[in-house]
């Protein structure tokens, strides 16, 4: 019997690190370096130089499963004139030496009668899962202008794929849009364009675009389609509802987390609920859900989550809970609020707490198995383990036990955090 117990526990012993071993562990660090760490010992890997101007915008930073990096600032439409001047390029770590790759930002001009035309084109790149491809998002837009006022555009989706030098273009998926009137004189105001989204560990088999308008006081969106490869061709899916704001998705898109972001515009915060939903199954099941949670409607500060992650097995979803408030800080009342000393004083014990990581059930009705006040989330180790920082410091926590497993890696934010 005892020889039976000595054999079970060498074999929780050494489970433990070969569930690790199916994830990378990168951080990004000062002067421009990213770390790799052994999830199960936090020992450190290999580092690779990356960009100085990484530390800037880590959200540009992609990493895939297979170890390569890649840093490309995206441009938005229209073009800037310091975005036409300058020279975008892409930087890529290919997981064995780096290079650099034109990102392919284009405006020409032309006349047209007494108008002028502006095609302009700013492609982004984004990793394959496998390594083994550039997937290349891009919005093509043709404007019509009269005297630098906006007359309309026809604006163009596209995805394509390429080598891992940024030739060899496969035509993926297109969309074009309706010939759209810029009713203001700017069309980004009035037109959709597409919005991608893709897992952060690399496109494998599916991609989603939202056509979007960001609108004068409020966003708004329209429609969202689900591209799913499926025997070498990419073909377009309607989505039943426009998605918001898409967190996390499962590797074939039928598991989708999504927040709903306040609506609130002209300097308020809280005008609307913030809600965060997992549709499954062609249902919607909220995981979070600001009023019902803090019943904060008098008061101009939203709650919300900032991040999401499906758990390996879809059983968890966890958040990190933010707030557009900080503790001890004055708090103004909603545009439609009245003062309630009971609301702000729950109010103000919620905001102590946060950041905080919450989190949920997958079940019919959602129940928190978890919640960690002061923490941010980074992923999943494994179905019962999350990666999170606490106190600048990489920590793994067991569901259930709440058992933490503190490491000695300091790190900036939870944002230069990648767990593939």
């Amino acid at each position: 019997m005892r020889r039976f117990w000595v054999s079970i526990v060498s074999l929780l012993m050494f489970t433990t690190p070969v569930l690790a071993q199916g994830k990378r562990l990168w951080v990004l660090r000062s002067p421009g370096e990213m770390v790799e760490y052994d999830p199960a010992t936090f020992a450190v890997k290999q580092t690779v130089k990356v960009p100085a101007e990484a530390m800037k915008s880590p959200e540009s930073v992609r990493v895939n499963r297979v170890g390569q990096i890649l840093f490309a600032i995206p441009v938005p439409l229209p073009l800037a004139e310091e975005d036409v001047a300058s020279a975008h390029k892409a930087w890529l770590w290919n997981g064995h030496s780096a290079t650099t790759i034109d990102q392919g930002v284009t405006r020409a001009v032309s006349v047209t009668g007494s108008n002028q035309a502006v095609s302009e084109s700013a492609p982004a790149p984004f990793l394959s899962a496998d390594g083994g491809h550039l997937f290349w998002f891009a919005n093509s837009a043709r404007r019509l202008q009269r005297e630098a006022v906006d007359l309309s555009t026809i604006t163009t989706w596209q995805a394509w794929r390429t080598d891992l030098s940024g030739t060899g273009h496969e035509e993926l998926a297109t969309t074009k849009f309706p010939d759209c009137r810029c009713e203001t004189g700017t069309c980004e105001e009035t037109c959709p364009h597409g919005e991608f989204w893709a897992p952060d560990s690399g496109v494998e088999n599916f991609c989603l675009m939202t056509q979007f308008v960001p609108g004068q006081s409020e966003p708004e969106y329209k429609a969202t389609t689900l591209y799913r490869e499926a025997g070498g061709k990419w073909p377009a899916t309607p989505l039943a509802e426009p998605l918001r704001r898409v967190l996390d998705a499962a590797a074939d898109g039928q598991t989708i987390v999504e927040a709903i972001p306040d609506s609130g515009c002209c300097g308020w915060s809280n005008q609307s609920n913030d809600q965060t939903l997992v549709l499954s199954n062609g249902k919607r099941t909220a995981v979070f859900d600001e009023q019902a949670t803090y019943k904060n409607s008098d008061y101009d500060v939203s709650f919300y989550t900032s991040n999401a992650r499906l758990s390996p097995e879809l059983g968890y979803v966890a958040m990190t809970i933010v707030s557009t408030a900080e503790a001890n800080k004055p708090i103004q009342l909603a545009e439609q609020g009245s003062a309630n000393p009971e609301e702000s004083q729950r109010i103000r014990k919620a905001l102590t707490e946060l950041p905080a990581v919450e989190v949920k059930s997958m079940e019919e009705t959602p129940r928190r198995v978890a919640y960690v006040p002061h923490a941010a989330l980074v992923g999943w180790i494994s179905e019962k383990e999350i990666l999170m920082v606490e106190d600048h410091v990489l920590v793994v926590y067991t569901l259930g036990t709440g058992a933490r497993r503190k490491s000695a890696v300091r790190v900036e934010d939870a944002g230069r955090v990648f767990l593939r």
